[in-house]
């Protein structure tokens, strides 16, 4: 990574993932440098991302609704309680498992905030 804007934003998006601890954040394993490349080894999403899901489906049902909605505000209140602001909340950044259980992904403009009060 020859752009130290892009180098810090990375670097930024692997410590909060890193340290990251909860149901609906998607978990980085592990992470490995070559000469071009920093790769993360992620969890699994098999299920793709929200984005996609709403436009095959058109809409959703109420209820399916509210358990993705529950689950993206329980893990915004994780990230939150650890003074990360996300900043990119949209429905490509909603992945979600096989199961269909939520996990908050794309990290790169997030803001760490060092002053909660």
């Amino acid at each position: 990574m020859a752009d130290e804007n892009s180098l810090k934003k990375v670097m930024q998006e692997y410590n909060i993932l890193k340290r990251a601890r909860h149901m609906n954040i998607v978990r980085l394993y592990e992470s490995f440098e070559t000469d071009l490349h920093i790769i993360y080894v992620m969890e699994v999403c098999g299920g793709g991302d929200l984005l996609t899901y709403v436009r095959r489906r058109r809409k959703l049902k109420e209820d399916f609704a509210k358990f993705i909605m529950r689950q993206i505000v329980l893990g915004l209140q994780y990230v939150h309680s650890k003074g990360v602001l996300h900043r990119d909340i949209k429905l490509d950044n909603i992945l979600l498992t096989s199961e269909g259980d939520v996990k908050i992904c794309d990290f790169g403009v997030s803001k760490l905030i060092q002053n909660r009060n």
